[in-house]
């Protein structure tokens, strides 16, 4: 993922802006961050922020003991591109208006303490490429609404407490790249076909209650290197007889014959760490 890590110097951005801002160090316990914001400086020389032709467009505070909820008022930053607050204890849940600034592209909120459920309208941020919420304890079902982000690459929604099942509409994607669903509560049968996402690389469907047989299509991805379907209750492989094992970096399944032919070809077997595991299924 894209991050600036430096901010461009001499360059000012209005006041709209710099309230938002503030009131984002109010909001997320700013007086205890390991690195704090002096707001009697120019915000150029805030941490972690990067300002460019007089706009906030990326907020990257990865590992700065945040604590608390991420305000409304960051629909305010109408440029904002990037938003990483990963490894933090943001908590709260996931405002839609993060999702209402049409510029978003690189959401990274991984190893947090959200809740809630995702919002369900992304029709505004079409720009979207990485939504990445990775073991935090959002619940409810995926929506349908993530459609619409139609330049997504990465979805990455692994180790929450999310219930229902795959939308079919996620064939929608043709960009998708990354699908993580590792460690939740789905459940029922997968009818989305894979093949209709030519550009997945990684697929984890592993540790939920999904049955029936393995989705159709996923034999068929040209780009496939990780794939992980352990942990469920699918009833037939057959969907996975032509896979091109010789592929694939890292594979996980629970069927036998499929296990032997993890070792025939020498395939890490990745463990994902997820320590609310044990309490999700």
């Amino acid at each position: 993922m894209l991050v600036f890590s430096c901010s461009l110097q001499g360059q000012d951005i209005s006041e709209i802006e710099k309230s938002s801002l503030i009131d984002f160090y109010n909001k997320l316990n700013g007086n205890q961050w390991e690195t704090k914001w002096d707001l009697s400086k120019p915000v150029t020389t805030w941490h972690g922020i990067t300002v460019l032709n007089g706009h906030v467009v990326a907020i990257d505070l990865n590992r700065n003991n945040l604590k608390g909820k991420i305000p409304n008022s960051i629909e305010k930053l109408t440029q904002l591109h990037t938003l990483n607050l990963s490894l933090n204890k943001v908590n709260g849940n996931l405002p839609q208006e993060l999702f209402n600034i049409s510029t978003i592209r690189f959401v990274n909120l991984e190893m947090n303490e959200l809740k809630g459920t995702l919002p369900t309208n992304f029709s505004v941020c079409k720009n979207l490429e990485e939504l990445v919420l990775f073991n935090n304890s959002l619940e409810g079902p995926i929506p349908v609404g993530i459609v619409d982000a139609t330049e997504i690459k990465v979805i990455n929604i692994s180790g929450n407490y999310f219930v229902g099942t795959i939308p079919k509409e996620i064939e929608l994607l043709k960009k998708l790249e990354v699908l993580g669903f590792f460690g939740n509560k789905l459940s029922g049968v997968i009818k989305v076909d894979f093949e209709k996402l030519p550009e997945l690389y990684e697929l984890s469907l592993a540790y939920n209650n999904f049955e029936g047989e393995v989705p159709n299509g996923i034999e068929k991805l040209p780009e496939l290197k990780y794939l992980q379907l352990q942990g469920n209750n699918f009833s037939s492989y057959k969907n996975l007889e032509n896979l091109n094992i010789e592929g694939l970096v890292s594979f996980d399944s629970d069927s036998i014959n499929l296990s032997k032919v993890n070792r025939e070809f020498n395939i890490d077997k990745t463990e994902i760490i997820d320590p609310k595991l044990e309490d999700r299924n």
